[in-house]
């Protein structure tokens, strides 16, 4: 924060009336500057503040899920502001990796479908709302969507290989007419 007394002019240096003055209103101007400093801040997304946020919320018409971060917030309201841009498999993959989502795509043309394959482990509930929003938005309707997470698991258990043998016996008993005439 710049201090009041350095744009005095250099005859009221040594007037203790000024000194006392600007003094006074050093803390105001310090509250106006940090209040113009958070005005301008909250015209970006990336540095805005939660009322920041909430405005940019209200311009797009999303209402915020009370359990949402301020970064969860930060980034929805990124995804609303996307600019128009011809959708290939590589800006999808790009578009995807920029929100850091943690996903592989896997298109299958023949299929008309588009899986996407991450970690159980490694991607939150937030990136798989994100990630769904994306699917709906920017993929073509013609396509099946797959969200696919995995697991990583350890068995501990004996695993017993053999074979088996089936037997079945089966009779049958052939009846005759017989005429009684």
């Amino acid at each position: 924060m710049s201090k009041l007394v350095d744009y005095l002019p250099d005859y009221y240096e040594k007037v203790v009336e000024m000194q006392k003055l600007l003094a006074g209103e050093q803390p105001v101007f310090d509250s106006v500057s940090e209040q113009t400093d958070r005005i301008l801040l909250n015209e970006f997304v990336m540095a805005a503040d939660v009322d920041g946020l909430s405005m940019f919320e209200n311009q797009f018409g999303m209402v915020a899920r009370p359990t949402a971060t301020v970064e969860s917030r930060r980034y929805d309201i990124l995804v609303r502001m996307l600019p128009p841009r011809p959708i290939t498999i590589q800006y999808f993959k790009e578009l995807i990796a920029s929100f850091a989502i943690p996903a592989t795509v896997v298109v299958d043309s023949v299929k008309s479908r588009i899986d996407t394959l991450s970690e159980a482990h490694v991607i939150t509930k937030e990136q798989v709302e994100r990630l769904k929003y994306l699917l709906n938005v920017y993929t073509p309707s013609n396509l099946e969507q797959h969200i696919r997470t995995s697991y990583d698991t350890e068995n501990h258990l004996p695993v017993y290989f053999g074979q088996a043998a089936s037997i079945c016996i089966s009779s049958a008993v052939m009846a005759q007419t017989v005429n009684f005439s």
